[in-house]
């Protein structure tokens, strides 16, 4: 008789050991963290992108001082900046006031003062109507953020753009919209400058550029690297020749050619005002704005070079180097054209770091050129070139290096400005 046994069921996971099991657990290293890193989530809907600006417009409050706080409680506001309001009251009229100050410089910068004037900002009540365009400046940090986060996204992945946009949250460029030490209105240039990257619409762009112009003449400077950005764009960011771009049927149908038609608009109109209205911006011996002031401040001014940008000359320096090494001499040499003569200008006047961080479209065309080539572990270098912006305090140069206060350690400054207005 055939013996039966009875049947015994297999488990179908088998049991492991810890170690094994171990090997089998996702590792949550570095190397994951910048692989999968939930963090990116912040950027995946318009939606979430408006709230990560919100937030990194609170964070820059906290260690950004907004110095224009101050004018709260000068009393002597109109008089002491009576060169503003008397751009505001009468646009067109030259500012008499000594060319070597920054009210010297301001006869053909009309945006702002304009937009003043329509919300009705006058020196009457000591001037403290003004802080509402300083209000207006700050505020424009949080499109300004969102704009930049949207040109990213068009060639680089969620992780490097976060990571960019953290460096540049804690250098000048985002740090301007608070620290508006003088009447200067960066934030208003800067504003415009990246709207008319985000653009494509002929008519926004040249909108958008035209108003940067008329904000800061060194916005005019900007426009060879805006041209630039519009141009690669419109050719996977691939230059190899200019006459490439030659014969082409269309080419006045092209944003880059809106670019150029702003700088020779603005070139034109501007000569035409000071012929008609005597207006001019000083320039040489005794005025602030002269070559001679380049060798004692290379000599003695050089950190500004860096504290401008900080960590962020990593990507400009690598996407040079990326394309000397793959034989593309006429972009490598443009960039570096370019970002030359942004230095040469700042280093003409007295503020080095708010006029050469007028550059910053150049670093957003050193990440897309960088991000083209797929370089392995490119992660690592935004992470390395965001913690040397945020590890560093940001330093502004105006003829000598000075910190940029903290928000959040400024309640003594900030205790008269609370109590003025409380009361």
């Amino acid at each position: 008789m055939e013996q039966t046994f009875p049947f015994r069921s297999v488990p179908k996971t088998l049991p492991v050991s810890a170690k094994a099991f171990k090997r089998r657990t996702p590792s949550y290293s570095i190397k994951h963290f910048f692989n999968e890193g939930n963090l990116t989530k912040c950027l995946s809907s318009d939606r979430r992108m408006l709230i990560t600006s919100i937030i990194i417009f609170a964070v820059v409050l906290l260690f950004t001082y907004p110095r224009y706080l101050e004018l709260i409680s000068d009393n002597n506001l109109g008089t002491n900046y009576a060169y503003f309001f008397d751009k505001v009251s009468d646009p067109l009229a030259a500012v008499q006031v000594n060319q070597e100050t920054h009210g010297g410089k301001i006869d053909f910068r009309f945006t702002v003062p304009l937009l003043a004037k329509i919300l009705g900002v006058s020196a009457h009540s000591n001037g403290h109507s003004v802080i509402v365009i300083y209000l207006i400046q700050s505020a424009l940090l949080v499109p300004f953020l969102f704009m930049l986060m949207k040109i990213l996204l068009t060639r680089l992945s969620p992780m490097t753009t976060l990571l960019l946009v953290m460096g540049s949250s804690t250098i000048y460029l985002a740090k301007s919209f608070f620290w508006d030490y003088d009447f200067w209105f960066d934030g208003f240039a800067y504003f415009f400058l990246a709207f008319g990257m985000y653009l494509k619409n002929r008519v926004g762009v040249f909108l958008t550029l035209t108003l940067a112009c008329w904000t800061d003449e060194r916005a005019v400077v900007a426009l060879a690297s805006i041209y630039l950005f519009h141009l690669l764009s419109e050719s996977d960011f691939d230059l190899q020749s200019f006459r490439q771009f030659r014969g082409k049927k269309d080419w006045l149908q092209r944003t880059s050619s809106i670019v150029l038609l702003t700088g020779a608009s603005y070139l034109i109109i501007r000569a035409l005002l000071a012929s008609l209205f005597g207006l001019h911006t000083p320039t040489g011996t005794g005025s602030g704005v002269e070559l001679g002031l380049i060798p004692y401040q290379l000599k003695h001014r050089l950190s500004g070079v860096f504290l401008t940008f900080e960590g962020l000359w990593v990507l400009f320096l690598f996407a040079v180097g990326l394309l000397a090494r793959k034989g593309n001499l006429l972009l490598a040499l443009s960039l570096l054209a370019i970002m030359a003569g942004h230095i040469l200008i700042a280093y003409s006047v007295f503020d080095i770091s708010r006029s050469l961080t007028y550059a910053f479209p150049l670093i957003i065309i050193s990440a897309f050129i960088i991000s083209k080539h797929e370089i392995r572990n490119v992660k690592y270098l935004y992470a390395a070139a965001a913690a040397i912006c945020v590890l560093l305090p940001t330093q502004y140069v105006i003829f000598y290096p000075r910190q940029i206060p903290w928000t959040i350690l400024s309640f003594e400054e900030l205790k008269p400005v609370i109590k003025l207005l409380l009361l």
